[in-house]
């Protein structure tokens, strides 16, 4: 018995199906993947942000009294005082949680924070840990990059 065009066609009945079926789940995850990554990228940029502003924060903490007793040629931090503000900055944002270190030359901030997913909840990833990095140090006066116009400087 051989199958004509007829019978041929009966038995491809539902093929197309299961193939839209397929491609509509491929289609799915891989939109939950993109949705999910980018919430996970705006996440690790505003974490990001926090690690930059609290190490500047504790760059702003200068060793006064060693700044006026050197008549303003050595700046350096004071250490307890810039770990408190990037600590401080840094508790106030919530839900992090931190490392600080804090010399007399340098502030340096590591914080991580628990970020949930919706669509990679599908495969049993409820949260992802986002991790930044920061460091900062103390500046006086103005500083250009090289080359720079000076603006508003008589040449």
């Amino acid at each position: 018995m051989s199958a004509g065009p007829g019978r041929l066609h009966e038995d491809e009945r539902g093929a197309a199906m299961v193939l839209v079926a397929l491609w509509l789940v491929a289609l799915v995850s891989v939109s939950g993947l993109v949705a999910d990554g980018g919430t996970l990228l705006a996440e690790r940029r505003a974490l990001q942000n926090a690690a930059d502003a609290a190490a500047a924060a504790g760059a702003m903490q200068l060793d006064e009294s060693r700044y006026r007793a050197s008549g303003g040629s050595d700046v350096s931090l004071d250490g307890a005082a810039a770990r408190r503000a990037a600590e401080g900055y840094l508790a106030a944002e919530g839900g992090l949680t931190y490392t600080v270190r804090a010399s007399g030359a340098r502030v340096e901030v590591e914080v991580a924070r628990r970020a949930p997913t919706v669509f990679l909840r599908v495969v049993r990833i409820d949260h992802v840990t986002i991790r930044a990095r920061a460091s900062a140090e103390p500046r006086h006066g103005v500083v250009a990059a090289p080359g720079a116009p000076r603006v508003g400087v008589p040449s």
